[in-house]
């Protein structure tokens, strides 16, 4: 017998011996080699949708937060406490690990694996839903209880949240749907619900909550903005699935015949419950869905503790920023917008970069590997380097953006230098932070990013007020002494990857298996 197939490239490993490797996968893996022009070009154009479906969504929580500030300060205030609260729960429905499965999966052509993770990942994360759907219900009282808020602002906060928890599940489905299609380098459909969501929010907000522009039709103020919100995520969602999925077929080719015996229901819901070795019930599950959700669940555990210790930590740093004075944390929070922007750049780009990443793991190719890290590490240390020259040379330009009031412009003059040492460590270590994830070291990431916040980050900025007063520099210098700790911490885990291995790793738990066919 010999196999139905011929060796792919991924056989070649520089930790194989090459007398091993037929001459022609060798060949065929020589002729198959990129360029850093043609690497670059294939991440570029993975980042630009990216980049403009995360300007999209920024677009349309700007937009609530414009359309609540309109329609009153008591309700501004409301949803401001609302996402302090729901903040603090939302991190645990953030998914950092599934592109680092679904990548090597569809760079070593096992569809149907690419296909299967996206259902394990959704099994886990409808359960994680439902206490963070509890924590949004509960707002209202929790608000008014722990932490003294007025009654009829903790009310108003309590509804905001009550109706964005109906969304939740609609989240979660586009989001899942979203990372199966980008993983397979289809950005699409990511741009277009996206560009369509900020679009109709936009639109149905200004008329339904401000009367814009048709008076006639009547407005209903701040009660109707998270009602629009939540059935702008489902629309979205739904588009998703009756356009891309049931008419485009855009989902075929990593939902084939095996990934489609899946039920929702019964695998998400009854299964994990009912289920038992044997059980002829639930024979889907206990063959692919049960196997891979404990390991699973041992890499989003770390990775959503990292990022929700990420929003404590920003709490407590805005908590101090807002001790100095209400002009200080006016531009320490106007600042952090140039660092969103900044983030947001990066944040594209390295998951781009990370996408290719893992379907160049996926096919064996440590080489490949090497070039897409490196090329990834010079092109953000370029960037960083350009904006952060740019924002401190325009820096009084940058200021008056966010104000008129020319001491709070010199507020930022003042600030510059600190400034640009926190957005490059800030966007530099989360480049490393996302390429981590990428390998499945959530783990590490996890107890850098706890190190790094609450004996790194926090410290350094009680540590700065002490050395240098009570002064908006000692908190952009604590956060950028905190953030370059990490940067040290993430880099040190980053230089041991060895992408041989890596490749070698990847491929030969994602390769499909083929069964032997007779001459």
């Amino acid at each position: 017998p010999r196999p139905a197939s011929a060796p792919p490239r991924a056989a070649i490993m520089a930790s194989g011996s090459a007398a091993e490797v037929p001459a022609e996968s060798r060949s065929k893996a020589e002729e198959e080699r990129v360029s850093i022009f043609q690497l670059g070009l294939s991440i570029m154009t993975l980042f630009v949708p990216l980049f403009a479906a995360r300007l999209s969504w920024i677009g349309m929580k700007t937009t609530d937060t414009a359309l609540l500030g309109h329609s009153g300060t008591d309700y501004l205030t409301a949803s401001s406490l609302a996402d302090f609260w729901t903040g603090a729960f939302a991190p645990f429905l953030m998914d950092s690990v599934l592109g680092s499965k679904l990548g090597p999966a569809y760079g070593a052509k096992n569809y149907d694996n690419v296909g299967i993770w996206v259902q394990v990942s959704t099994t886990l994360y409808s359960w994680a839903m439902i206490p963070v759907f509890m924590s949004f219900v509960l707002t209202g009282p929790a608000l008014q209880h722990l932490i003294r808020t007025p009654e009829n602002i903790a009310g108003y906060a309590g509804y905001y949240s009550t109706v964005l928890a109906f969304c939740l599940p609609a989240r979660l489905i586009s989001g899942k749907i979203s990372s199966f299609f980008n993983a397979q380098t289809k950005t699409r459909p990511t741009v277009v619900t996206t560009a369509l969501a900020v679009t109709l929010n936009l639109a149905f907000g200004l008329q339904l909550v401000l009367g814009i522009p048709f008076t006639s039709f009547g407005s209903y103020g701040f009660w109707a903005c998270p009602v629009v919100t939540t059935c702008v995520e489902w629309f979205v969602t739904g588009i998703y699935y009756f356009v891309y999925c049931t008419y485009l077929r855009c989902h075929d080719q990593c939902w084939g015949a095996v990934p489609a015996q899946w039920s929702f229901f019964r695998d998400v819901f009854l299964a994990p419950v009912l289920a038992r070795k044997g059980d002829e019930r639930f024979v889907y599950y206990n063959e692919h869905i049960r196997p891979k959700i404990w390991d699973y669940a041992k890499l989003a555990f770390p990775a959503n503790l990292a990022l929700a210790s990420d929003f404590w930590r920003m709490s407590v740093i805005g908590l101090l920023a807002g001790s100095l004075g209400y002009k200080d944390v006016g531009v320490f929070n106007a600042s952090y917008r140039l660092a969103w922007m900044n983030l947001t750049i990066i944040g594209s780009f390295s998951t781009a970069a990370c996408t290719q990443l893992g379907i160049a793991m996926g096919s064996g190719d440590g080489g490949k590997c090497k070039r897409i890290v490196g090329f990834g590490i010079s092109t953000v240390a370029s960037f960083l380097l350009v904006t952060i020259a740019l924002t401190i040379s325009f820096i009084e330009f940058l200021g008056s953006i966010f104000s008129s009031d020319p001491e709070l412009i010199e507020m930022f003059v003042e600030c510059r230098y600190a400034m640009g040492f926190m957005i490059f460590f800030m966007c530099f270590s989360m480049h490393f932070e996302l390429v981590l994830f990428c390998v499945g070291k959530s783990k590490v990431v996890a107890r850098a990013s706890i190190v790094g916040s609450w004996m790194g980050q926090v410290p350094a900025v009680l540590l700065m007020i002490h050395l240098l007063g009570a002064k908006l520099q000692a908190v952009y210098f604590g956060v950028g002494i905190g953030y370059a700790f990490y940067f040290l911490l993430v880099f040190s885990a980053f230089i041991g990857i060895d992408w041989n291995e890596q490749a070698r790793t990847k491929y030969e738990e994602n390769k499909k298996k083929e069964p032997l066919v007779g001459k």
